[in-house]
């Protein structure tokens, strides 16, 4: 697949006018290169940085010279290899956008991170999920006791990108069990979002 369609350079949809405009914060969307050149005075008045990875140069020197930085950061992937995929997500930033997202998921990715909590796509769920599943071969021994058998049938949902609807349908339960499934999984593993489940699970190679 290549890039979705570019506006002054930026992917589709993530232009740092137009956030701005409709999120009321101070919203830049960068690449490497250009973060890395950003001053102290540019970053403190930065409430949201979206940084795009276009390709394996992107991706390597993000990887490389990124330092944490003192405002909510998020990465655009597009059709990377999935080897760098699984390495931006050990860095933790806190969201992971999609090139072919659509506006009113960006804001929500957006809205969702300024509350508190890590955004993963799911599209983007689903294709770490895979590539997770590929290089373990095998799963690790889960924690003894740690979740029930269904509370760990809907994490592997949730790890796929999965709404509550979507589990609900899938396991034959009801969305309100559900619901309460999941507010038990991230009670017992200790996150706070159901993204952040996925991804400990993810590195524990549990899932």
């Amino acid at each position: 697949m290549s890039m979705a369609p570019t506006t002054n350079g930026q992917a589709y949809h993530f232009n740092s006018s137009t956030l701005t405009q409709i999120t009321n914060l101070a919203i830049y969307v960068k690449t490497p290169v250009e973060l890395f050149h950003m001053t102290e005075e540019e970053l403190k008045k930065t409430d949201f940085l979206i940084v795009l990875i276009k390709d394996h140069k992107d991706s390597e020197q993000l990887i490389k010279e990124y330092n944490p930085l003192p405002t909510s950061v998020a990465i655009v992937i597009s059709d990377i290899d999935m080897a760098h995929v699984t390495r931006l997500f050990e860095m933790e930033f806190d969201g992971y956008f999609y090139h072919s997202m659509l506006e009113k998921d960006i804001i929500s990715g957006i809205e969702f991170i300024k509350n508190g909590y890590t955004y993963v796509y799911p599209e983007l769920a689903k294709l770490l999920h895979e590539e997770y599943v590929r290089i373990a071969n095998t799963l690790q021994a889960r924690p003894e006791g740690l979740l029930t058998d269904r509370e760990w049938d809907i994490l592997i949902e949730i790890a796929k990108g999965n709404n509550n609807d979507q589990i609900a349908l899938n396991l034959e339960i009801s969305d309100k069990t559900v619901k309460n499934h999941v507010t038990t999984i991230l009670r017992k593993l200790d996150v706070n979002d159901r993204t952040n489940a996925m991804l400990l699970a993810f590195r524990k190679g549990w899932i």
